[in-house]
């Protein structure tokens, strides 16, 4: 597919308006032909990757996106925040020429900042979809991509903010305009509160959490430490995974080693295996940040 220029009066009058406009997705995914993955469904939409999501934030090698690209995986995360928004320039060059057979996933979000009037009354509507289209604008630039297969709210904490009816609508009309094929939000265990009010109002396609053996994990940049309610968890998300809601889990590997039995060395592969293995994961994430750990996690999906 080739490159459509997007005017920002287009962007807007397309995406606010919901107006269906020139059809910009691909509705075929396929894998690489030399080295075929099983692909899971993400949640009710048609969107098939990878079991294993490559994480872009950790390297700033081209050749490493296109290596893991060349061996199966079809799926990257990245973000507009990570590295300045140098990760997504960089996953752009690295699908260049393959962008139909790529599934991107990216986030955006609000900052305190950003929104003067705190998302209140109309001035904060209108704060909320200057920011948003600014930001959906840049990533598409520095992804060189018509589109974005799954955007995500990043890190949501604030329910009146995911749930405000500007960026509701605002992702809506990407949606309806072919901006977007997914919408969805990424949010960490102390927000559950958020997954449960998604899975009674069904509005995003797609949920990011962290979710491991260990049921907790450290940071491993800034260092801090999360725990969480493992079970409380793993009920939410199957009721997510019933209702059709993709859930893509992160921090797959900072619970620590796993190993099923005495047999098996404890490795990182083997907790990404089990997260996995639950049905209601679309996929796990993982940041890769050299060629041995692809290798790593091919082999692991090839035994599943």
């Amino acid at each position: 597919m080739g490159k459509i220029k997007i005017t920002r009066k287009k962007f807007l009058s397309t995406a606010f308006a919901g107006l269906a406009g020139t059809k910009l997705i691909s509705k075929t995914i396929i894998g690489n032909q030399s080295h075929p993955l099983i692909r899971h469904k993400v949640g009710k939409t048609d969107i098939l990757v990878s079991p294993v999501c490559f994480g872009a934030t950790r390297t700033n090698d081209e050749s490493l996106i296109k290596y893991a690209l060349d061996k199966g995986i079809n799926f990257i995360d990245t973000g507009r925040s990570y590295a300045n928004g140098n990760n997504e320039i960089l996953v752009g060059k690295a699908i260049s020429g393959i962008r139909e057979k790529v599934v991107i996933q990216s986030k955006i979000r609000l900052e305190a900042n950003e929104l003067p009037s705190g998302g209140k009354g109309k001035k904060g509507a209108d704060e909320i979809r200057s920011v948003l289209s600014s930001k959906v604008e840049a990533s598409l630039k520095a992804l060189n991509s018509d589109y974005i297969d799954i955007l995500l709210y990043h890190d949501a904490s604030e329910e009146y903010l995911l749930f405000h009816p500007e960026v509701m609508k605002f992702f809506a009309g990407l949606k309806s305009s072919g901006v977007i094929r997914a919408q969805g939000f990424s949010t960490h265990n102390d927000r559950m509160n958020l997954l449960e009010r998604d899975i009674k109002e069904g509005f995003y396609d797609v949920i990011m959490v962290p979710f491991n053996h260990k049921g907790s994990f450290v940071h491993s940049v800034s260092g801090y430490y999360r725990e969480w309610d493992q079970n409380k968890l793993i009920s939410i998300l199957t009721e997510a995974g019933n209702k059709g809601i993709g859930v893509i889990a992160m921090k797959t590997c900072s619970g620590g080693k796993y190993s099923t039995s005495p047999d098996i060395e404890p490795s990182c592969n083997e907790a990404v295996k089990w997260v996995i293995q639950h049905s209601f994961i679309s996929a796990a994430a993982v940041a890769m940040a050299n060629f041995e750990q692809v290798d790593e996690h091919i082999a692991m999906l090839d035994s599943l």
